[in-house]
């Protein structure tokens, strides 16, 4: 089988492959120098045959996304993800010198208890972050446990190959068929294996308690020669107590890996925190005490569960009462009203919650029109006429009036009192006073522009500007002298 990528290529116009690490049947791993930067990187490359593969695809750029958000020194970092000429992807990783914990406990045997404590506290503490963040692994063994130097020169244990991690707050539809199993069999849980969809941390709990009973008894509670009896002894057998397997074991290790081990998740550790804290009086006390490493790993979840949760209040929430109101908006800007077609009728659910597909309504509306607008539109109609119907009767006068009607609009009577009979600044009657108030007030409209209609006229006639009412429906303010 061809490698996707050859020594000597350069990879994205950077990155010269050096050698190669390891391969499989979905990828290859190899190291790659920084052409640049003059650093190691670590390049994981897809097969070209499976790059057709939509689904392994997938699960490569999962594990790209995975590693991504982790920030833990127990976890491999990723610095850049891209893709070959013949579309193969590939990411760039960080560099790791050492080997796997199979690799170890196949060199040396079982471990000493301190020893094998430490590592797992060390994956312990990647998968506190990955586990608040919503991660799962589902694929932990000790091949992916990566036993390296950091930077103190201390042992420190690495989580690697989260391609078929799940993430928990995905949307849409799960990544995984009904009915498939994803993990290795040695190493899965119950739940795996029954391919529940509610897959939580607990069943890397599970893996967990797996990998520290081989590390220090040097087999797997659970075996056989195929994947038929493995899942046969899971699901009929109970694990073994390690101290029957090796002696010198202590009975607080003994309780520590049955708890893992119950096939009740309910019954097993809620979170890695609890496994960690009962787990670290057993390990090295040295470099690091184990309370500080508790403390750490505790450290390390509450500051991850923080950070999922501000992720999740990034999200705006929508009232789901407005967003139907806006959803009945948009149909009704792109359909017509649902009163011009009789007989349509509109069904929303009550509450103005979203109904689950299949459900029957639960609250039934007829169409209706506006109500309130047709009120609007016939009130003011109706003032509209009365003020034409006005109008035009004040404006409407005989002939003989002309002679002394005021350009003073008729409309303003409404506004004025009615002039006494006998006015108290002269003594004299109103018809006694009217012929001296026309004049007075057939001046003061001269000196505006404005001239009495005379009697004996049709047509108004003008000496400078003339005003002519355009409408009559319209009242218009009386002049001001």
């Amino acid at each position: 089988m061809s490698l996707p990528v050859a020594i000597g290529d350069v990879i994205a116009d950077k990155y010269r492959v050096d050698r190669l690490l390891g391969s499989g049947g979905m990828g290859v791993v190899v190291a790659a120098t920084h052409l640049e930067l003059r650093t190691r990187r670590a390049i994981k490359v897809m097969q070209p045959h499976v790059v057709a593969s939509a689904l392994c695809v997938e699960r490569f750029l999962r594990e790209a996304r995975a590693l991504s958000e982790l920030r833990s020194a127990h976890v491999a970092r990723v610095y850049d993800v891209g893709r070959l000429p013949n579309e193969a992807p590939f990411m760039v990783m960080e560099y790791l010198e050492g080997q796997t914990l199979l690799s170890r406990l196949a060199e040396v045997g079982p471990l000493p208890v301190e020893e094998a404590a430490t590592y797992v506290l060390h994956a312990c503490e990647a998968l506190a972050e990955a586990h608040a963040l919503g991660i799962v692994h589902r694929d932990l063994k000790p091949d992916n446990l990566f036993l390296t130097q950091a930077h103190d020169g201390l042992p420190c244990v690495k989580v690697l190959d989260f391609g078929v991690s799940k993430l928990l707050r995905d949307e849409g539809p799960t990544r995984t068929s009904t009915g498939a199993i994803v993990g290795s069999p040695l190493y899965m849980s119950p739940e795996q294996i029954n391919a529940a969809r509610d897959i939580d941390g607990r069943s890397d709990i599970w893996s967990m308690g797996i990998i520290l009973f081989q590390l220090v008894t040097g087999e797997c509670p659970f075996g056989g020669s195929n994947v038929l009896q493995i899942l046969s002894q899971l699901a009929n057998k109970k694990p073994p107590v390690p101290s029957s397997l090796r002696e010198d074991l202590p009975p607080g290790l003994d309780a520590v890996i049955l708890r893992c081990l119950e096939k009740d998740r309910e019954r097993r550790y809620p979170d890695v925190v609890a496994l960690a804290r009962d787990l670290a009086p057993l390990a090295r006390p040295d470099p690091e005490p184990p309370a500080a490493l508790v403390a750490r790993i505790e450290r390390v979840h509450a500051q991850a569960t923080k950070k999922a949760a501000m992720a999740i209040a990034a999200v705006p929430e929508v009232d789901a009462s407005f967003a139907l109101r806006a959803d009945q908006a948009m149909d009704l800007a792109r359909t017509p009203p649902p009163w011009t077609s009789p007989g349509i009728r509109t069904t929303i659910p009550a509450g103005g919650a979203t109904r689950p597909s299949g459900d029957a309504p639960t609250e039934t509306h007829a169409a209706k029109p506006r109500r309130a607008m047709l009120r609007h539109f016939a009130a003011a109609t109706i003032v509209l006429s009365l003020s034409v119907s006005l109008g035009g009767f004040f404006y409407k006068m005989s002939p003989g009036d002309h002679a002394t009607a005021s350009p003073v609009p008729a409309a303003s009577s409404f506004l004025l009192p009615p002039l006494p009979a006998t006015l108290p600044s002269t003594g004299l009657s109103a018809p006694e006073e009217a012929p001296k108030e026309a004049k007075t007030v057939a001046s003061a409209a001269a000196s505006v522009g404005v001239v009495p209609i005379s009697s004996g006229s049709t047509h108004p006639s003008t000496t400078g500007r003339t005003v002519f009412p355009q409408n009559r429906s319209t009242p218009r303010p009386p002049p001001r002298y």
